[in-house]
């Protein structure tokens, strides 16, 4: 199964909205090296920060030394027939294409954003 055009660009509207929300409502700490956006299943999205980065290794995506308030992104509904590989392709392109426009957010001015399963590859986006 795939998202329709609607239901995309449904997703890509929350997200940009939770970003923009956290960014006006939180300050990134001091020191935030990489901010991974997790995705759970059945489907959701998290955000979380870490001091450390390791390209080859993503456990640093454990270390969570941000947290914002509105760790998950609500609002998502996502069937559960969609695979959960087509999810994080969705979620990937979908951060690829909004992370431009809002690369002038505080929360966004750091090193290095990933996103994926945290038992999995993690997909470096910036």
């Amino acid at each position: 199964m795939r998202f329709t055009e609607d239901q995309y660009n449904d997703l890509k509207d929350e997200i940009r909205s939770w970003i923009l929300r956290i960014d006006e409502e939180e300050m990134l700490p001091k020191g935030i090296k990489a901010l991974n956006f997790g995705l759970i299943e059945p489907y959701g999205i998290e955000l979380t920060g870490a001091k450390v980065y390791n390209a080859e290794d993503d456990d640093w995506c454990f270390q969570e030394d941000f947290v914002p308030e509105e760790r998950e992104c609500p609002d998502i509904d996502i069937n559960e027939t969609i695979s959960p590989d087509y999810f994080k392709k969705t979620v990937v392109l979908i951060l690829k294409e909004i992370l431009p426009e809002l690369k002038d957010l505080d929360l966004l001015k750091v090193s290095h954003i990933t996103a994926g399963f945290r038992e999995k590859d993690l997909i470096e986006v910036k």
